[in-house]
């Protein structure tokens, strides 16, 4: 089973970064107020380094919604 972790963004509140662990690099997931935000991409561990992700705060039991249900904001 893949490691997944979720950060909250520094910079805006509303965004959760997703980093989940594969045997051949990692996967890069966008959510913004709990909705996923694009499909998500392949990454090196260095290039989310670069990003800063993994000094980001680490939350645990974030749970993303699914698109089309209500915003938790306005």
């Amino acid at each position: 089973m893949p490691e997944r972790r979720f950060y909250r963004d520094k910079y805006n509140a509303a965004k959760v970064w997703e980093v989940v662990k594969l045997s051949h690099g990692y996967y890069l997931r966008q959510y913004i107020n709990g909705v996923q935000f694009g499909r998500g991409s392949r990454r090196r561990k260095a290039d989310i380094e670069d990003i800063g992700i993994f000094t980001f705060e680490e939350l645990k039991g974030f749970q993303p919604r699914k698109p089309g249900s209500k915003p938790l904001i306005g």
